[in-house]
């Protein structure tokens, strides 16, 4: 008899630590699986003369988080390294002008829609900044920038 009280004991023990143990797994797998808010966004923008200094994105509308405009130059036709940005709120924006960081001459630009994952005012791209994406297409549209040719910066 008492061999089997020990068993029970133990058969109960190892129950109660299993159920503790699953508990705190559901807990876990809960918070992991909790989706991030969708972010979507339209951007609109022509082919425009400048000083060399600015380009000046139409309109830009962003939903689920605020964002950025982020210009990129043109490298064989794709988007290459950002020359410029700007910071936008949730909502619509229009004639936003993006100062670039340094005066660029006539080329081909894409000002490319990135949402604001990170440290909130803070450009971090490579990183949680982020292309925002219209099905598998990035929200971006390709420039031409004429600057004026005797314009000094």
């Amino acid at each position: 008899m008492k061999l089997r009280a020990h068993i029970s004991i133990v058969v109960l023990l190892g129950a109660l630590i299993l159920t503790g143990c699953g508990n705190k797994k559901e807990t876990a797998t809960t918070a992991t699986t909790a989706a991030a808010p969708t972010v979507t966004g339209t951007l609109s923008a022509a082919d425009q003369s400048s000083d060399g200094k600015t380009i000046k994105v139409a309109d830009v509308s962003i939903s689920g988080a605020p964002g950025w405009i982020a210009i990129h130059t043109d490298l064989d036709g794709k988007p290459g390294p950002v020359v410029g940005k700007k910071a936008i709120p949730m909502g619509e924006s229009k004639d936003v002008v993006i100062t670039l960081d340094k005066a660029v001459t006539t080329a081909a630009f894409w000002p490319m829609l990135h949402v604001d994952a990170g440290t909130v005012g803070t450009y971090e791209f490579p990183g949680a900044d982020v292309p925002v994406m219209s099905g598998s297409d990035i929200v971006m549209k390709k420039v031409m920038l004429t600057v004026a040719s005797g314009t000094k910066y």
